[in-house]
C-alpha cells in the first residue's frame, strides 16, 4: 500500500510530534502530492568547506571565557586534565579529539587506545588516521609549524584492546595510566545492526565491563563519559525520557507491567546473556553457518526483551553493565541518535563514512530505490556531530566539576524539539539530486523522480522491480536478457533485506526528551553557547541537507571512489 505524506511548514518545531505520525492509507497507487513543499526561487550552490576562524577560541576568548561570568567553565575544566580514550580513531571520538586540542589546548595529555601489533603500528595508525587527516586541517592551519610537536606533546598512542582485562595494556603501561587519568571517554563500539550476537555482547558490553574494571583502579578520576545511542531505548514508544537502565529491566517487561502489574517476564541480565552464548558456541561442532546463526540470535533475543535490532539490544546491555558496577564513580552517558555530518565545525559536511540516512539518499540518487518501505511521516532523528562533541565537553565540564557519585543520561537528538521527517529528507535529496543529478563512471545522468512510500514489503518489492525492471528496457531499447533479469532480482532481493534491517526505524514511533540539554544550556554563559553550539533547533534542515550534508557526503565519502 503506497503512504502519503501529511503537509507541513519546515517549522515543525511548534508541532506536536504527535500529529506528524498519523498516515493516511490509499487503495491505489499514486504520487504524492507534487506541492508538499514549494520552492520557489531556489538556488542551491556547493558551499565551499572552510575552516570556521570564527568558531576557533583565540586568546581573547580564552580570557573572556576565564572570567567571574564563565558559565560552566567548560575551559577551564579540561585544563590540566589527562584524559584516556577508546574508540580513538573512530567517527565521533576524533571529532571530539580534534575540539578539545583546538578550543582547550591546555588539556595536558590524551591517551588514546588504539588496537595495534605493537607500539609502531600505533603510531602509524594515530599519524594517517588522525594528524593527516582532513578534519584536523584547521588545527595544523592554527598551529603551523608546529602542528606537528603540538600533536606529539598531547596525542598519547596506547596499544590496547578494550576486550581484554587492563583494556589489553601491560601492566607497566596500565599501572601508569591508572595514577595519572582524571577522565575516561568510552567511544568504542560495534555499530551495525545485525552484528553476530558474540560479536557485539563483546564490544558492547564486556567492552563496558572491562572498562569499568579498570576505572576502579583510577585514584584519580573525575568522570566516565559513555557513549550509547538514543535508540538503545528500543521499542519505547512516544516521549522517551531520559533515564538510565538497570539490570534486569527490559523494553518487553515494561510493557507487560504495565498492563498486568503481576505478570512475571524473565529479567534481563547481562552475565546470563554472555554465559548463553558461550555455551551456544560451545554445541557447535563446525564454524559452517556459524555467521548466520550468530546474527539471527542475536536479532532473535534483541526482539525477545524489545529492542529491534542487536545492535540497540547490546547497547543498552551496555548501559546496565556500567550502572551495575559504578559504585562511588560519577557516570555521564551520552545518547546521540542518528549522527550525521558537522554543522560549522570545524567545518560544514565533514563526515566519516556512511550514516544512518546515506545508505538511503545515495540509493535514491542512483534510481536503485525509487521507492521505501516506511511512514513518510515518521520522524528521523538527526543531530550532527560537531553539536553531539559540543554537549559531551559541556557535560563533562558540569558534572566533572560536581564530582556527585551519580549516573546522568543526556539524549542528544532533535525530534522533539526540531523534527523532520522521512518525507522531507527525501524532498531535499530529490531538489539536490534535481540540480546536481548522479553521473557514473560511464557519463549516464541519472534522473530521480519524487520518493514514493510503502507500508507494505510486498508492494515495495514490486514497485522496485517494475521500476528497475523499466529502467533497463529504456536504456538498451529491447526485452531484458536472462543476466538483466537476475541482476535485477539480486539487487531487489538486496533492497528487501536492506528494507527489513532498517524497517523499525522506517515506523519508529518515539521521540527523545532532551530536558536535560536544555539545561545545560542554561548553565552556559553566552561565550560558551557561541564556542560550544549545543541548540539543535537553530538548525534549518532544508538549508542542511541540501548545502552541508549531502555534498560533505559526497566529498568526505564518495570522492575518489569509483562509482557505477
Amino acid at each position: 500500500m503506497l503512504l502519503s505524506t501529511n503537509i507541513f511548514s519546515l517549522n515543525t518545531r511548534e508541532l506536536s510530534p504527535t500529529k506528524l505520525f498519523s498516515k493516511k492509507h490509499f487503495s491505489s497507487r499514486f504520487e504524492y502530492s507534487n506541492n508538499i513543499s514549494s520552492f520557489e526561487n531556489h538556488k542551491i550552490a556547493r558551499k565551499k568547506l572552510f575552516c570556521m576562524k570564527s568558531e576557533n577560541v583565540g586568546h581573547h576568548q580564552l580570557k573572556i571565557m576565564h572570567g567571574n561570568d564563565n558559565g560552566i567553565g567548560i575551559v577551564d575544566f579540561f585544563e590540566g586534565k589527562n584524559i584516556l580514550v577508546t574508540g580513538a580513531t573512530g567517527f565521533l571520538a576524533k571529532a571530539l579529539i580534534e575540539k578539545m586540542l583546538r578550543t582547550t589546548p591546555k588539556v595536558n595529555k590524551i591517551y588514546l587506545l588504539i588496537r595495534a601489533k605493537d607500539k609502531e603500528a600505533a603510531f602509524h595508525r594515530l599519524k594517517i588516521e588522525i594528524m593527516e587527516s582532513e578534519l584536523f586541517k584547521c588545527l595544523e592551519e592554527m598551529h603551523g609549524e608546529y602542528y606537528k610537536s603540538f600533536i606529539l606533546d598531547k596525542l598519547m598512542p596506547i596499544v590496547g584492546n578494550i576486550y581484554e582485562p587492563n583494556l589489553g595494556m601491560d601492566i607497566i603501561t596500565s599501572d601508569k595510566i591508572a595514577q595519572e587519568i582524571d577522565l575516561i571517554v568510552d567511544s568504542a563500539a560495534i555499530t551495525t545492526f545485525d552484528e553476530r550476537y558474540d560479536l557485539a555482547l563483546d564490544a558492547n558490553v564486556n567492552g563496558p565491563y572491562q572498562l569499568m574494571m579498570f576505572a576502579k583502579k583510577c585514584k584519580k578520576l573525575k568522570l566516565l563519559m559513555h557513549y550509547s545511542t538514543a535508540f538503545a531505548n528500543g521499542e519505547r514508544e512516544g516521549l522517551i525520557l531520559e533515564k538510565p537502565f538497570t539490570m534486569g529491566e527490559s523494553i518487553t517487561k515494561e510493557k507487560i507491567t504495565s498492563i498486568s502489574p503481576y505478570t512475571n517476564f524473565p529479567s534481563l541480565d547481562a552475565h546470563n546473556e554472555m554465559n548463553l552464548i558461550s555455551k551456544l558456541k560451545n554445541n557447535i561442532t563446525n564454524n559452517i553457518g556459524l555467521e548466520q546463526i550468530m546474527k539471527d540470535f542475536g536479532l532473535e533475543r534483541g526482539k525477545l526483551y524489545g529492542w529491534q535490532d542487536t545492535y540497540s539490544f547490546t547497547k543498552a546491555i551496555g548501559e546496565m553493565m556500567i550502572n551495575n558496577m559504578r559504585d562511588e564513580i560519577p557516570i555521564l552517558i551520552i545518547r546521540p541518535s542518528g549522527i550525521t555530518s558537522s554543522y560549522k565545525e570545524p567545518f560544514p559536511g565533514w563526515i566519516q563514512g556512511f550514516r544512518i540516512i546515506d545508505p538511503l539518499v545515495f540509493f535514491y540518487r542512483k534510481g536503485d530505490l525509487p521507492g521505501l518501505l516506511a511512514d513518510p511521516n515518521c520522524l528521523v532523528d538527526l543531530v550532527p556531530v560537531d553539536m553531539v562533541v559540543n554537549t559531551t565537553m559541556a557535560a563533562m565540564a558540569k558534572h566533572g566539576n560536581l564530582q556527585n557519585p551519580q549516573l546522568n543520561v543526556y539524549h542528544v537528538a532533535s525530534s522533539s524539539i526540531n523534527p523532520v521527517s522521512f518525507s522531507q529528507i527525501f524532498d531535499y535529496s530529490y531538489d539536490f539530486f534535481q540540480l546536481f543529478p548522479f553521473v557514473n563512471s560511464k557519463g549516464d545522468k541519472y534522473e530521480v523522480k519524487k520518493m514514493r512510500f510503502f507500508d507494505k514489503i510486498s508492494d515495495f518489492e514490486n514497485y522496485i522491480w517494475e521500476v528497475l525492471s523499466k529502467q533497463h528496457e529504456v536504456q538498451d531499447g529491447k526485452e531484458l536478457t536472462k543476466i538483466q533479469i537476475r541482476l535485477i532480482k539480486k539487487k531487489v532481493e538486496y533492497l528487501k533485506n536492506f528494507s527489513k534491517l532498517y524497517e523499525p526505524y522506517l515506523f519508529y514511533k518515539g521521540w527523545f526528551d532532551n530536558g536535560n540539554v536544555r539545561k545545560l544550556m542554561g548553565d552556559m554563559s553566552e561565550e560558551e553557547k557561541r564556542s560550544f553550539e549545543i541548540d539543535v533547533t537553530k538548525i534549518n534542515w532544508k538549508n542542511y541537507i541540501e548545502n552541508t550534508h549531502i555534498p560533505g557526503v559526497q566529498k568526505y565519502v564518495l570522492e575518489g571512489k569509483r562509482v557505477n
